[in-house]
């Protein structure tokens, strides 16, 4: 059997546990009891052929299996707590990637749907390349970061996609770092890592189906209020309060005050579970923290609210079906469509009436505090940055320049 090294932390840990003070009988013990553990691993059959040699199969990732021979069992064994002792201590990027996402998952540093986005990330950009079976100790900073260039420049990434796979890779080599499998430290890496802004892939907005203009909003509205369906006036809701659709499809009578407030306190979460099965449930807390907030109502919102309750004064949730079932967020979204083709106007998500909402705050000079608590945001900054778009029409435009430059 081949002597295993013992680091004095493992040793100290074992000590602890142990009644026993010789230290050499205790190094024996615990060498003898992590060979043990490592060969439970395997869990193909080693056989002794007609020749007299010894043999058993390895785990390979191109071929499945490889058959592997040794002269005595003694030397098999070894081979095999080898093999594994290498896995256990110079794993591959796919390995610590599962570790560090199971972590996030059981300290509840991440929702499910979080990390199906990451699992969708990580096949995305290291299993189709194949960098996902790369093994830890054997990945160097400048592979790492060639790495990373040729994914911007191959797959013509955005800032946004750049900022999914810096999640990953990051988030896998701080935990790699903790356990001593890399000696690279991806804070350092990525504060010394200077991609161009000109190497990412470039998306120009257009600004008109971003937000709903201030002729479409007046359309919009009079068709809704007409047709006051439960449907419908989740429609109108979203544009007179600005909440998400998750949140929308989440809303429960006891969230109105029953005056002027509205409580946001869950949303819609999708997710897909162990058998891969897509889920769709409430969680009783709202995307963010700064989602956790009483939106004040205008009088329009009040009204809505009112008629909501009309058509359905028992359920459970604010928004639900005949059969009394929630109505989910994506059933809103297909409505905003049903309506924008009943009054002619050009398909933008319901995520857009939740941008026409901030933007209206904007225009109209609200405080960037009272921005920011209806919208949920931490930051005015993220208020005027993703959700402010201009939807005045060009005639009003035009008249803003005349009368600002009047030279």
């Amino acid at each position: 059997m081949q002597k295993e090294e013992i680091t004095e932390a493992e040793l100290l840990n074992y000590i602890k546990k142990s009644d026993s003070i010789k230290l050499d009988e205790i190094r024996i013990e615990y060498e003898m009891k992590k060979y043990e553990e490592l060969l439970s691993k395997h869990l193909y059959d080693i056989w002794r052929g007609k020749n007299g040699k010894w043999y058993t199969y390895f785990p390979d990732e191109e071929k499945g299996r490889v058959l592997k021979k040794r002269n005595t069992r003694e030397e098999i064994e070894d081979l095999i707590v080898a093999f594994y002792k290498e896995k256990e201590e110079n794993p591959t990027v796919e390995e610590v990637f599962r570790l560090w996402l199971s972590k996030k998952l059981e300290y509840k540093e991440i929702q499910k749907g979080s990390a199906d986005r990451y699992e969708t990330d990580f096949e995305r950009f290291l299993v189709k390349t194949n960098f996902a079976r790369r093994r830890m100790k054997q990945i160097s900073a400048d592979e790492l970061e060639d790495f990373i260039r040729l994914q911007v420049a191959q797959n013509e990434l955005t800032m946004k996609a750049y900022s999914g796979l810096r999640t990953i890779i990051r988030g896998i080599w701080m935990f790699a770092k903790k356990k001593k499998w890399t000696d690279i430290s991806i804070s350092q890496f990525f504060g010394d890592l200077d991609i161009s802004r000109k190497a990412f892939k470039k998306v120009v907005k257009d600004e008109k189906n971003e937000v709903f203009s201030e002729d479409e909003i007046p359309v919009i509205v009079d068709y809704l209020k007409k047709n006051p369906t439960i449907w419908n006036l989740g429609v109108l809701l979203v544009l007179q309060t600005g909440v998400r659709v998750g949140e929308l499809s989440a809303l429960k009578p006891c969230d109105w005050d029953g005056k002027n407030i509205l409580r946001v306190r869950r949303t819609e979460i999708r997710y897909k579970n162990e058998k891969g099965k897509n889920i769709v449930d409430v969680r009783e807390f709202a995307k963010t923290e700064a989602g956790m907030r009483d939106i004040i109502l205008s009088d329009g919102g009040i009204e809505t609210l009112k008629k909501i309750l009309e058509l359905n004064p028992d359920g459970e949730y604010l928004f639900e079906n005949e059969s009394g079932k929630r109505i989910r967020g994506n059933t809103f979204n297909k409505r905003l469509d049903i309506v924008l083709n009943k009054v002619d106007l050009h398909h933008r998500s319901i995520h857009k009436g939740r941008k026409t909402y901030g933007t209206t705050l904007i225009d109209s000079g609200c405080e960037d505090s009272l921005v920011m608590k209806q919208m949920g945001h931490t930051t005015i900054e993220t208020s005027r940055k993703y959700y402010y778009y201009s939807n005045k029409t060009k005639v009003h435009q035009i008249e803003q320049i005349k009368r600002a430059v009047n030279i």
